[in-house]
C-alpha cells in the first residue's frame, strides 16, 4: 500500500514537471528580476512597458505584500495561508499559461543562494535576467561582504539568454557568469533623456528606469515607452519626497524610507530629498530595528547614523535594547531616544514630546516590517492633501 502511493506521488511530481516544462515553452519573453534594491519598481516599469507595446503580459512582485499585475494592468493581491514559499513561482508562470500571456515579468523572491538558483533553474528559466544593483544587505543570509551578495544575486543569471544590470562595481564578475551560463550580459546604460526632463519623483529612480530602458530594446521597443510609462506603473510608489503631516501648529516633514534597508539605498533617498525639498530642522533619525536583522542593525549604526546630520536619532522596534546600547556606544547619548513601540498613535504622540511643537523633518529608515510598516500607514493617511 505505502508503495503504490508513493508510485502515485512520485508519477505526479513527473507529470507536473512536464506539465511545467510546457508552460515555460509556451511563454517566450520570461524575465526575472532580483538585486538589493528597486525590484518591484523595475518588474512593474518593465511590465508596464511591454503591456504598452502590445505585448500580453503577466507581472508578480513580491515583499510584504506580494501582487499579481494582471495583463490589463490591474492589481491582483496574492493571498498567502502560509509562509512565502518559492513554489509560488511556478503558480505564477502555470497562471501566466492560462492567461496567454506573452511575457512574465517576475520578482526574484529567494534570498537563500541555493534557492535563488533553484528559482531560475528549475522555475522560471528566465530568457532575460535582471540584477539590480548589489548593495550592504540581507548579510545574515547572502554572506559578509558585496562581493559574497554579488555571487549570491548570480544565482538567477540565465543559461543561453541576457543579463541586465545598472551595477557597474560587480558588472565583470556578473559579466564572467554570464559567459559561462552561455549569455550575455548588459550594463544598463543613459538613453539620452536628461534627468531634469523627468518627474521629480523619478529622478530618484534613473537606475531604475535605464534598466527597464536596457530590457526593452531586447525587444526593439523605443526608450521612450519606458519614460511614458512612469505615471501610473506603480513605479513612484516608493515616494521620493518629503510628505508633510499636519499635527496641532506644527508641520512633521516625514521622508518613508523603512523599505530601503540597505544605508547605501538609505543614503541616497535621504540626500536627494534633503537638498531639494523643504526640510525644517530638527532632523529626526526614526530607526525601526528587527531582532532578526542584527548585523543591518550595525551597520546602520556605524554607516550612517555616527558622524551624521542628525540632530537626534529615535530608536525603536523589536529588541530595540540592542539597538540602543550599540548606538551609544557610537553616539552621544543625549542625542538617542528609547522609544519602545506600542501603537502608531501613541508613538507618534511620543515622538513630537521631543520635537517641542516645532516643524521638523523624521526619516523612517532601518526595516519596513512591524513598527516601520504601521507608522509608514499612518503618516501617508495623515499627510496633508
Amino acid at each position: 500500500m505505502v508503495l503504490a502511493l508513493l508510485c502515485l506521488v512520485l508519477a505526479y511530481l513527473v507529470a507536473e514537471r512536464i506539465r511545467h516544462e510546457q508552460r515555460l515553452k509556451r511563454i517566450p519573453i520570461r524575465i526575472h528580476v532580483n538585486g538589493t534594491r528597486g525590484k518591484s519598481s523595475v518588474t512593474r516599469l518593465i511590465a508596464a512597458a511591454l503591456r504598452r507595446s502590445g505585448i500580453r503580459t503577466l507581472a508578480k512582485t513580491t515583499g510584504d505584500l506580494p501582487k499579481l499585475v494582471l495583463p490589463d494592468g490591474s492589481d491582483q493581491a496574492i493571498r498567502r495561508w502560509s509562509p512565502a514559499n518559492i513554489l509560488e513561482q511556478m503558480r505564477v508562470i502555470k497562471l501566466a499559461d492560462k492567461l496567454s500571456a506573452q511575457a512574465v515579468v517576475i520578482e526574484c523572491m529567494a534570498l537563500e543562494p541555493s534557492l535563488q538558483l533553484v528559482s531560475e533553474s528549475e522555475m522560471i528559466r528566465s530568457t532575460v535576467g535582471v540584477i539590480t544593483n548589489v548593495r550592504p544587505d540581507h548579510f545574515e543570509v547572502m554572506g559578509k561582504s558585496l562581493d559574497d551578495i554579488a555571487e549570491a544575486l548570480s544565482g538567477t543569471i540565465p543559461e543561453n539568454g541576457v543579463l541586465i544590470t545598472a551595477d557597474s562595481r560587480h558588472y565583470s564578475f556578473f559579466s564572467e557568469v554570464a559567459s559561462k551560463r552561455g549569455s550575455r550580459a548588459v550594463l544598463a546604460g543613459n538613453y539620452g533623456t536628461c534627468a531634469e526632463d523627468l518627474p521629480e519623483d523619478a529622478r530618484c529612480f534613473r537606475e531604475n528606469i535605464e534598466l527597464a530602458q536596457s530590457v526593452c530594446c531586447l525587444f526593439d521597443i523605443s526608450p521612450e515607452v519606458v519614460e511614458e510609462c512612469l505615471d501610473g506603473s506603480g513605479f513612484d510608489e516608493e515616494g521620493a519626497k518629503a510628505h508633510q503631516i499636519p499635527v496641532g501648529d506644527a508641520m512633521i516633514y516625514f521622508l518613508d524610507a523603512f523599505a530601503a534597508n540597505d544605508i547605501e539605498s538609505t543614503r541616497i533617498f535621504q540626500d536627494r530629498v534633503l537638498a531639494h525639498g523643504v526640510c525644517p530642522r530638527p532632523w529626526i533619525a526614526l530607526f525601526n530595528h528587527r531582532v532578526d536583522r542584527p548585523l543591518r542593525m550595525k551597520s546602520f549604526a556605524d554607516g550612517l547614523l555616527a558622524g551624521s546630520s542628525y540632530d537626534r536619532i529615535v530608536v525603536t522596534g523589536q529588541g530595540c535594547r540592542l539597538a540602543y546600547r550599540y548606538l551609544r556606544g557610537r553616539i552621544p547619548e543625549k542625542e538617542i531616544v528609547f522609544l519602545p513601540y506600542t501603537s502608531p498613535d501613541k508613538f507618534l504622540n511620543e515622538l513630537l514630546r521631543y520635537t517641542a511643537g516645532k516643524d521638523c523633518t523624521v526619516v523612517g529608515m532601518g526595516n519596513g516590517k512591524g513598527a516601520g510598516g504601521d507608522i509608514s500607514r499612518l503618516m501617508r493617511q495623515r499627510r496633508a492633501q
